[in-house]
């Protein structure tokens, strides 16, 4: 039996040292000529649980992976690969496994989704990412396979333990403090790659693969791609952007290599305590004050046209309840790029209360949406703040007579309640203690995954 109470699907280390064996036959049949298709399909590269990972399998991501990093596609650097890409291969094929065993499928339009907001990362127009597979000669189902591995695996993680793990009050008013000392701080724009080392057993290879990807990046192989398909990180999904993120928020060690790096440079691996990191760095900036300002009186004149998705919530909902909706309403909000958009993804979500709310005059709002369209770009997403019963992502489409600041936390009534310990809470919990929550619950949940995936495939 499993860590988990349940007995999962087993890939011995027998199995896989006997993969690191046969490489180089396997990389001999990558470059064969004749009918070379044919004879991939035939060929097998791994086999898991029964499961055949055949060496065309293998061949159509390492083409994936040239073609998303804008590679050379050069019979080196696709030999070098090989041996990464056929474990992350292994390790999709349990993920699907265990997704299946636990009866979690993935839908057509969760997968369509995903593709939409690829292309929309990439700069593309609706449709370009089929363009740009079919130019760069890249079969889409093996990007289709790639998304559904994630998608599924997000669900099943969400199943196992989204009811297990508890965020306290007293973790999220540390976390905060920890924001706050931070506040003058520089901020970096990084990337991440995160290879776990999850037992003793594991520490040569995965610092053998991090080597190898870390030789990969300085040859001008793309940094994203390689997240996308080799990071155990939460943020692989998005190429390992962690996006714009406080000096220090990484922790002394980390922070130490990335202050010897110029905007573009990547480090070297760096052994940490849950594995091998390799970080990007994109730029750095000066820390971006917060303004509070007083309320102006062209508050009572200006209106705004809102969109709005609502993501209703149980009554009383339990922790993971909230964490759960709030990872969709987050998907949503980073999806959506105009008013349009959004009144897609809100049918698509199928809540009557999503849509197009007209024109408001932002004085008539209630505060905490007040303050959220204060300082919101026209056709730019909210964050997921809780309202009411649910959860809500707000796009101005359109302001007359200039945006608002947000009120000084010194003005206008504020609804409190007292603690037994005595501590000051708003309810509901304010936008940033809903954010902390969400994101301490996705640390917790990409740490049981790394377990749940390190116990497969043993």
């Amino acid at each position: 039996m499993g860590e988990w109470g349940v007995a999962p699907p087993r890939v011995t280390r027998a199995a896989i040292w006997l993969i690191r064996a046969i490489i180089p036959a396997i990389i001999a049949v990558l470059f064969v000529c004749g009918d070379a298709k044919a004879q991939q399909s035939k060929s097998i590269a791994a086999v898991v649980n029964d499961e055949v990972i055949s060496i065309f399998d293998l061949n159509e991501r390492l083409s994936l992976v040239m073609a998303s990093s804008d590679s050379k596609n050069d019979p080196e650097v696709r030999k070098r690969l090989a041996p990464q890409v056929l474990r992350g291969l292994i390790d999709e094929k349990l993920k699907l496994q265990e997704a299946k065993r636990i009866n979690v499928s993935t839908e057509q339009e969760e997968i369509e989704a995903a593709l939409r907001t690829m292309e929309k990362r990439n700069d593309l127009p609706r449709g370009g990412l089929d363009d740009f597979l079919r130019n760069a000669g890249v079969n889409k189902a093996a990007m289709i396979s790639q998304i559904e591995t994630e998608i599924s695996w997000s669900k099943v993680i969400g199943y196992m333990f989204g009811s297990t793990i508890q965020i306290t009050d007293e973790e999220i008013d540390e976390k905060l403090a920890e924001v706050k000392e931070m506040a003058g701080r520089p901020e970096l724009q990084v990337a991440e790659i995160l290879l776990p080392v999850n037992s003793p057993e594991d520490e040569d290879e995965t610092q053998l693969l991090a080597n190898r990807l870390s030789k990969q990046l300085k040859s001008g192989v793309g940094f994203q791609a390689l997240a996308r398909s080799f990071s155990q990180s939460s943020s692989a999904a998005s190429g390992g952007e962690l996006g714009w993120i406080k000096q220090g928020r990484l922790g002394a060690m980390l922070d130490a290599a990335l202050s010897k790096l110029n905007p573009g440079e990547s480090t070297e691996p760096i052994r940490a305590l849950e594995g091998y990191y390799i970080l990007l760095l994109h730029g750095r900036r000066a820390p971006q004050a917060r303004k509070i300002k007083k309320k102006r009186t062209v508050e009572s004149t200006t209106s705004v046209n809102l969109q709005q998705i609502f993501i209703p919530l149980p009554k009383n909902p339990a922790a993971e309840d909230v964490a759960g909706q709030m990872e969709l309403a987050t998907t949503m909000s980073q999806m959506a790029t105009d008013c349009a958009e959004m009144d897609a993804l809100g049918k698509e979500l199928g809540s009557k209360k999503s849509g197009n709310l007209g024109n408001v005059r932002v004085s008539k709002l209630p505060q905490n949406i007040r303050e959220v369209v204060s300082g919101l770009p026209v056709g730019k997403a909210s964050r997921p703040f809780q309202f009411r019963q649910g959860l809500v992502v707000i796009m101005v489409c359109a302001r007359e007579g200039g945006a608002i600041p947000p009120e000084s936390p010194s003005e206008g009534p504020q609804k409190e309640k007292t603690a037994q310990n005595g501590r000051q809470d708003k309810v509901p919990d304010s936008e940033e203690r809903l954010n902390i929550k969400a994101m301490l619950m996705g640390q917790r949940m990409q740490a049981a995954a790394r377990r749940l995936l390190r116990d497969l495939r043993q």
